[in-house]
């Protein structure tokens, strides 16, 4: 069985479970244009579907997932997917342990294992299961990304941007990087540099509101400054 584009599909994961789930489709569809054959993006898909109501098109990567094969892993996985997306992160979080239990040496899951925990009100635990994602695989955006996310919540804001940064340096278009970045810097008084964030996540997601808000509270907030 293949291994998925990791980083469209933790893009995903990231997305689903920062309740974008738009998002989630656009990184998941892109992970199986790359590989058409990845069982565990095919059954992220099915997850997503759900999620947006389109349960024909779900039922057939559901299908398409049985057919691939799926791994005693990879179900556990899938478990733990379709419990974020019902917000039943103790669940979820028994599923990723049972899935690095058994398969200790896949960054993609401490990934999702983190941002889990840290939904969990685990923040510790989180903090530990994203810097290992680091530690395994450097090269990996969403590894920085959630370590990033999570240090922010935790309120390490300059350790966070690091982070941030080194997600955004690896993959320019993640947009969850940026509007985290944008987030600390409008907090810290770098509207300008906040600003900036927040327009390039608008120049891929014309129509994200969330960041359509942004902006104006930080466009507001330098016409203040400079009145």
């Amino acid at each position: 069985m293949s291994n998925p584009n990791v980083k469209f599909y933790n893009a995903a994961i990231d997305a689903a479970q920062s309740g974008d789930i738009p998002a989630a489709r656009e990184a998941i569809e892109a992970a199986l244009t790359e590989d058409p054959n990845d069982v565990q993006s095919w059954q992220l898909y099915g997850v997503v579907l759900n999620a947006l109501g389109e349960t024909d098109k779900a039922a057939k990567a559901i299908a398409k997932v049985k057919e691939l094969g799926l791994s005693e892993v990879d179900e556990l996985i899938m478990k733990a997917a379709d419990a974020i997306g019902q917000n039943k992160f103790g669940v979820a979080i028994t599923h990723y342990e049972d899935a690095l239990e058994l398969e200790p040496d896949r960054p993609e899951v401490y990934v999702s294992y983190a941002l889990a925990l840290m939904h969990g009100n685990y923040p510790s635990d989180a903090e530990e299961a994203a810097s290992k994602a680091v530690q395994m695989a450097p090269d990996d955006a969403s590894a920085w990304y959630a370590q990033g996310r999570i240090l922010r919540l935790r309120g390490n804001k300059n350790e966070a941007l690091i982070s941030l940064k080194k997600a955004i340096e690896l993959q320019g278009n993640l947009v969850l990087a940026r509007y985290e970045c944008g987030m600390i810097l409008a907090e810290i008084g770098e509207l300008e540099a906040a600003l900036e964030c927040f327009e390039t996540v608008l120049a891929d997601h014309p129509d994200d509101q969330n960041a359509i808000d942004a902006k104006a509270l930080i466009l507001a907030k330098m016409e203040e400054k400079n009145s």
